[in-house]
């Protein structure tokens, strides 16, 4: 069986926390909330100020991992591991879509935290854009391989 984006999507709508590897003087990793589009890109809001997006300013190559964290270890495995490029997203039209995107899809109400507030400096975060180059999902109850050898889907 090979993975495929619908097999991606699924995975991603049961969650909304991932973990984002960057590297600049030296490794580092964050969590954020993200949502995502059905390209697989992934958007996450943050304060450029924070060491992760400093370092994606220096480095944009990320490592993303995802799964949820209350899963019972001695359960089938689920999770997703990402690599992909990390950037600052700009234009007023696309800032808005995924500050909208992201709101909605992780039920975020919040009167201040608007695009204006943004350009005006209340509000410190920004949206970043995750497209990711390579896709592997580990799920066992669906891919039934050793560990290690579970589909990778490239992402054009």
């Amino acid at each position: 069986m090979f993975l495929t984006k619908k097999h991606v999507l699924d995975f991603l709508k049961g969650q909304k926390l991932m973990a984002v590897a960057t590297y600049g003087a030296h490794p580092w990793i964050a969590s954020v909330y993200y949502t995502f589009d059905n390209d697989l890109n992934l958007f996450f809001l943050s304060s450029p100020s924070t060491l992760h997006c400093k370092m994606i300013a220096q480095n944009n190559e990320v490592a993303v991992s995802i799964a949820d964290s209350t899963q019972d270890p001695k359960a089938l495995k689920r999770g997703l591991q990402i690599y992909g490029v990390a950037t600052q997203i700009s234009g007023s039209a696309k800032i808005k879509h995924t500050l909208n995107l992201w709101k909605q899809s992780l039920k975020v109400v919040n009167s201040e935290l608007t695009y204006a507030n943004m350009v005006t400096h209340v509000i410190k975060g920004r949206m970043y854009k995750i497209t990711p180059k390579k896709i592997k999902l580990f799920d066992q109850a669906l891919f039934k391989v050793e560990d290690g050898e579970e589909p990778i889907l490239i992402v054009e």
